[in-house]
């Protein structure tokens, strides 16, 4: 059975009954690791499951290499705290431009998009990742958006930890 929010307790909640704004967060980091090791890292999707602890499984659905990169389409199944929920979503990487771009196919989201950018430093990486998404859901939606700085902290940590397992540290010449 379908439930619906009443337009009274969603403006009580201060969101919009009918065109709710996305949810954004982006994050810029400097990070001592080469931008080439860090788009592997990221554009690397199949292996999520390994240190990104949300996540309960990762499927390819499509893996198709490119002249430059990559595109993918992968089935994602994240839990927490008794929460869980699987999305698929399309990954275009690519590595000339050291771009990863992530667009939703079906799932529980209304919209879900998000970005990936490396550049060059002298000591290591500027990474650039933003995160756009709506829930089809209300409540889900109101519990995301009060823990999404949260969220997207720990996911962002995970791939520093993963970063520092795999890879060295850029040292510049003296």
């Amino acid at each position: 059975m379908r439930t619906k929010t009443s337009r009274n307790c969603a403006q009580r909640a201060g969101r919009s009954w009918r065109d709710a704004e996305l949810t954004t967060h982006k994050e810029a980091l400097n990070l001592p690791y080469r931008p080439e090791d860090l788009f592997d890292l990221a554009s690397g999707v199949e292996r999520y499951p390994e240190f990104i602890t949300w996540i309960q499984s990762l499927k390819l659905l499509s893996d198709t290499p490119t002249d430059d990169g990559r595109r993918c389409r992968a089935e994602v199944t994240v839990g927490f705290r008794g929460f869980r929920e699987s999305f698929v979503t399309d990954v275009e990487a690519r590595r000339s431009a050291k771009a990863i771009d992530v667009s939703l196919v079906r799932g529980p989201f209304r919209k879900l998009g998000n970005t990936w950018r490396f550049d060059p430093l002298p000591s290591g990486s500027r990474v650039e990742f933003a995160i756009q998404f709506e829930f089809r859901n209300f409540v889900l939606q109101a519990l995301a958006d009060a823990n999404k700085h949260y969220a997207v902290k720990r996911v962002i940590d995970c791939f520093i930890l993963e970063a520092g397992r795999r890879y060295a540290k850029v040292t510049t010449p003296e």
